[in-house]
């Protein structure tokens, strides 16, 4: 997508959830992560519990609904002994299974999965630990990570959620981008639901994956990989980038859209959204072919060319047949 494009689609974004029940950037604030990356971008590092408190979080939002999660917090502060990884680290299966999962179930805020993560979370909690005996705290655990991937956030992302060397227990890669975002870097979290909706979006190309298939079905993602995680995490990038927004508030936005705890819209709404991203191009033609029409010419015929080259599905926005009809 082209910069005029892009804007006119996060118009479109923002026009959805104005004019929904959502208080969307309330929502957006409260989940701290915009206040992280001020922190952060201040100089300021992360404490041991924090830095924790941030990946128990991380673990608790697989596979769930994230308003279960919430509707607990901040319980879980006593239930994690003010999330202090030494402590943690100490514990055993067979105590997590007993006292940790029936917390999180009486509350109904569990899910399939929780048991076994919150068990690989002991071995995250040791790892940890460990790192911030040797080398001072557990914050240099990420940011050594962050620079070693030339301080891009999506490639440690990549490397926390996937590679052996570094992958903590537990996390794959949008829990590490989720890890990331909560510590105060300006990344995308490449879930389901952000890729689904980028690739309604046609702002990424996910091969195999069928639009007209996903369409069919109401919230069909395509299946991840790494390579399509940092495709979705570099298309919400670019989108930021060219409406001059952060990544985080965009990706939260596009992700209250398609999330059961924001506004559950399906496939094809999504792609509707896209449909309409040249509504405003077309406006903004017709008033300059108003005011210069002999001037302005070849300058409609060539974004005439560009709109008709960029359309996904190959429909043309301007089809020749209807030239002096409809346009």
């Amino acid at each position: 997508m082209k910069p005029t494009t892009d804007n006119v689609l996060w118009q479109n974004i923002q026009r959805r959830l104005d004019n929904s029940p959502l208080p969307w950037r309330e929502r957006i604030a409260g989940f701290g992560q915009m206040a992280a990356r001020d922190r952060r971008a201040s100089g300021e590092t992360w404490t041991d519990q924090e830095v924790f408190k941030v990946l128990v979080l991380a673990v608790l939002s697989s596979n769930t609904d994230w308003s279960k999660v919430e509707s607990v917090l901040p319980e879980p502060s006593t239930l994690f002994h003010r999330f202090d990884p030494a402590d943690y680290a100490t514990l055993s299966y067979t105590q997590v299974e007993t006292e940790f999962v029936p917390w999180f179930v009486a509350r109904k805020a569990g899910s399939m999965a929780l048991k076994r993560n919150l068990i690989c979370l002991i071995q995250a909690a040791r790892k940890l630990e460990g790192h911030s005996r040797k080398h001072g705290s557990a914050d240099s655990y990420f940011t050594a990570i962050v620079h070693r991937s030339q301080s891009d956030p999506k490639r440690a992302a990549l490397l926390l959620g996937s590679d052996p060397a570094y992958k903590l227990p537990s996390i794959g890669v949008p829990l590490a981008a989720e890890t990331l975002r909560n510590l105060g870097y300006d990344v995308a979290k490449p879930d389901r639901h952000i890729m689904r909706a980028v690739g309604c979006f046609g702002l990424a190309d996910f091969g195999a994956w069928s639009a007209d298939e996903a369409l069919r079905a109401r919230t069909k993602a395509p299946n991840p990989s790494c390579a399509r995680q940092m495709a979705a995490m570099v298309a919400v990038e670019n989108l930021a980038q060219n409406v001059q927004e952060h990544v985080i508030l965009v990706d939260t936005a596009i992700w209250l859209l398609c999330a059961k705890s924001g506004l559950n819209l399906s496939n094809a709404d999504l792609a509707q959204l896209a449909s309409t991203t040249t509504d405003g191009l077309v406006a903004l033609i017709e008033s300059w072919m108003q005011e210069e029409p002999t001037e302005q010419r070849e300058t409609f015929e060539h974004l005439v060319r560009g709109l008709n080259e960029n359309r996904r599905g190959g429909r043309e926005v301007f089809p020749q047949a209807l030239k002096g009809k409809t346009w």
